[in-house]
């Protein structure tokens, strides 16, 4: 049995970045960006009005003064000529500056008659001019690569005039319930059957990730069916197996992923809930098997899956992590296994389940973070600053 550092450390040393690959702007959302999203020319391009009203030399924004209105431009037109003084020319929002020009009366404080304008006696004093590069300049590298894309992402480049982006293909992953105890979703279980929950929330949270996944048949307690469900699995990035990965006689995991030439990189770890997990590699393939009960498989996909399908990704955005904050309860000393407790944090604070049994959906559906127990930790107080992680 390794740590819990030992096993994210050698978990993530299995995967490689994956490919890139071209999509269309509007169907990047969510996607991580490949390569650095640079601006290839000065945004505003051209010193533009931001407001409705008239362009003329600042020193000609004087109260009272009487001004020769001498043409008129609108966004995306322009004006040809230069404007003297004593002269302005109407503007609308987003129009570029007349030459001769460097700020806008708006048309509030003016008052025009046929072709002259009155400037009233108490004047706006700001220039009302977006200059030229004002939100980025050409050569600013905007977005990184590795970026999640948000919606507000996604504007900035399209501003930039990226119709296509390259950004990361989404890893592959199949996901494989185990157990004769399951029925999915829709059917009627058995008096000794549940309903599989865990293999729904694991591919929502792929999904939120940025991987795509779908869910194969459940595999029965045999080596067959799961050989079986093993080879529907393939080709992926990643095979994710939920049950049957601990020592008991109906535990196949193991001994399949020994008979296909899985080459194993842990076997347990040291950490509560989860401790019966393993991973390894078959050619450019990462297999998991996570363990059987709900919350354990679940909290064990946001702490090693998670920063995992990063790695694949090539962005830090979904390492887990760790904060601290207030204490609302106290805790006992913790045992001998890193320990992650369900908990609900609030303006600051952090209170701690007290039912952290490993079959409770209904605790996890309400806690929005994991506190941190350290190996062998001694008790913590209420008020004490203690380590958490933010649920997904």
């Amino acid at each position: 049995m390794i740590s819990f550092e030992q096993a994210l450390s050698k978990i993530l040393y299995l995967a490689d970045k994956i490919d890139f690959e071209e999509v269309k702007l509007e169907e990047s959302y969510s996607r991580v960006l490949a390569h650095d999203a640079i601006s290839s020319r000065d945004q505003p391009p051209f010193d533009a009005s931001a407001m409705d009203g008239y362009a003329l030399n600042k020193i000609d924004k004087l109260p009272s003064k009487k001004l020769s209105v001498i043409g008129k431009v609108a966004a995306g037109n322009s004006f040809d000529g230069t404007v003297g003084k004593g002269q302005a020319v109407r503007v609308f929002t987003g129009a570029p500056m007349p030459k001769g020009t460097n700020s806008v009366l708006i048309q509030e404080d003016a008052e025009e008659l046929e072709n002259f304008i009155t400037i009233n006696q108490i004047v706006e004093k700001k220039d009302f001019v977006r200059k030229k590069g004002c939100d980025y300049k050409s050569g600013e590298i905007l977005l990184q690569k590795g970026k999640i894309l948000t919606s507000f992402d996604i504007a900035l480049l399209a501003s930039m005039n990226f119709p296509l982006l390259k950004v990361m293909k989404q890893p592959r992953v199949s996901i494989i319930s185990t157990g004769d105890e399951l029925v999915f979703p829709g059917n009627l279980p058995d008096s000794n059957q549940i309903v599989a929950s865990n293999t729904y929330g694991l591919k929502a949270l792929l999904t939120k990730w940025g991987a795509t996944s779908h869910i194969l048949p459940i595999a029965r307690d045999n080596i067959s069916s799961l050989e079986k469900a093993i080879d529907l699995a393939i080709p992926a990035d990643l095979v994710i197996t939920i049950g049957g990965a601990s020592v008991g006689d109906h535990d196949y995991v193991n001994k399949v992923f020994n008979k296909i030439n899985v080459k194993h990189s842990f076997y347990k770890v040291a950490m509560r809930p989860g401790k019966p997990i393993l991973a390894g590699k078959n050619n450019n393939t990462i297999f998991v098997g996570l363990p059987g009960n709900p919350v354990s498989a679940l909290v064990c996909a946001q702490l090693l899956l998670k920063p995992l399908i990063g790695k694949m990704l090539g962005t830090s955005e979904l390492n887990n992590i760790e904060k601290k904050a207030s204490l609302q309860n106290d805790l006992p000393k913790n045992g001998g296994r890193k320990h992650f407790m369900r908990a609900f944090f609030n303006n600051g604070y952090l209170e701690v389940s007290q039912k952290q049994d490993s079959s409770l959906l209904n605790v996890l559906q309400k806690a929005n973070a994991l506190v941190i127990r350290k190996p062998n930790e001694p008790p913590a107080k209420k008020g004490d600053l203690i380590s958490y992680l933010d649920l997904d």
